[in-house]
């Protein structure tokens, strides 16, 4: 169905998108487009994240959920083009991590770029979480014409793999008989402070290396990507559109080394206090021992090293790019301020807010997407001279 009206989403505080401790947060989204006037929306539903129930007289436990979904023209649209809603349940899988696939069919005709909100609803907890997620149908190359596929043949919901994880690639596309893979295994400066001068790297797209894969039947073999880096799948090389997959450090995005540890540091410590940390011979000891400096006691110290490194983890969560999420814009301003109290997002823009919107005390932060054909989650700070002393003033909350 559709023909409907709606309250535009830019205008909704979408801050509990980034809280990681809400309630089932995380609905997992993946959109391939199976057609030229349709595609599919496939969603994960976390069953061990429902409230189950106990079913009077028979021994059995319930958990009843509602999915539904709108497609919009975008954030800013009041009208909505399809929508639909299906009410399902479970009665065996209490207490058990189990993760079932449901799939959608919307109504997105081509070439055309669109809004999909998605909303799992928990009836027996009356609680919902939401997903948005942008349709791009403006071309045949773009990268949701093309649907990962883990070894049980299940979406891929995240853009990164793991250390021999195999996956396999579907193109909507039957005669395609090969994909040319871009490899690009390069290391990214870290994102500069927010007062800074605005600048933009150029990017060289020529590729540190390249191989193909063969498509039988609009699918690959299944494959691994055993090198860091990041690994660009095209049917088309004239072009700079197609599907990224991304192989960060093993155990990404959580922290599991001692280097891991280091290089966060970097955004509350002084050149000199991060070169003697970063040259140390026991890193571990000379990582404990800078926050030990910096607490004062060792009770506050484990304190702060759990909240930092909590904020880093959650960046790489939230803002994973073509680079880790901590070394992004987001990354950045999420690890200094912490969570946003307020997100107001645009087609194109976020908007992040601290405090009440209403006081002059409070902190904002505005964040323009990049086109960059690697990934939709790319955002650059519009960096301003004003946000300097904010900055060193909560850098140095951090250093008390």
């Amino acid at each position: 169905m559709g023909c409907g009206s709606t309250s535009r989403i830019s205008l909704m505080n979408l801050a509990i998108q980034y809280q990681e401790e809400a309630y089932f947060t995380h609905l997992p989204v993946a959109v391939y487009h199976s057609g030229d006037s349709s595609s599919l929306a496939f969603v994960g539903v976390h069953l061990d994240h429902l409230r189950y129930v106990n079913i009077p007289n028979s021994g059995l436990k319930y958990a009843s959920y509602k999915l539904s979904y709108r497609l919009l023209d975008n954030y800013e649209s009041r009208n909505i083009l399809d929508s639909g809603t299906v009410v399902s349940g479970d009665t065996v899988n209490a207490g058990r991590q189990v993760t079932i696939l449901k799939t959608i069919e919307i109504k997105a005709k081509s070439p055309q770029s669109y809004l999909l909100e998605v909303i799992l609803t928990d009836i027996n907890r009356n609680d919902r979480v939401k997903s948005y997620l942008q349709v791009d149908k403006s071309s045949k190359s773009t990268r949701q014409n093309f649907l990962a596929l883990t070894g049980d043949n299940q979406p891929l919901f995240r853009d990164y793999l793991l250390r021999e994880e195999g996956v396999r690639l579907m193109c909507n596309d039957l005669s395609v008989r090969q994909l040319h893979v871009r490899c690009y295994f390069r290391d990214f400066p870290l994102a500069r402070p927010p007062f800074t001068e605005d600048h933009q790297d150029v990017f060289d797209y020529r590729a540190d290396s390249t191989f193909t894969i063969p498509v039988t039947m609009g699918k690959t073999d299944f494959f691994t990507l055993n090198r860091e880096g990041f690994y660009h799948f095209q049917t088309d090389t004239t072009g700079k559109n197609g599907i990224t997959l991304f192989r960060f450090y093993e155990g990404y995005p959580e922290i599991r080394s001692t280097a891991q540890l280091v290089t966060p540091l970097r955004y509350i410590t002084t050149k000199s206090e991060y070169d003697k940390v970063l040259h140390a011979q026991d890193q571990k000891e000379a990582v404990d021992q800078f926050w030990l400096e910096t607490a004062g006691n060792e009770p506050r110290a484990k304190v702060l090293i759990q909240k930092y490194y909590t904020n880093v983890e959650e960046s790489n969560d939230f803002f994973t790019s073509y680079e880790e999420g901590w070394k992004t814009d987001r990354g950045l301003i999420y690890i200094i301020f912490g969570r946003p109290d307020i997100v107001y997002r645009g087609n194109n823009t976020e908007e992040w807010i601290y405090g009440d919107p209403n006081q002059r005390s409070s902190l904002k932060f505005d964040f323009v997407r990049v086109n960059n054909p690697f990934t939709d989650n790319d955002y650059m700070l519009l960096r301003n001279p004003s946000l300097k002393d904010p900055w060193y003033i909560t850098v140095q909350s951090w250093r008390r």
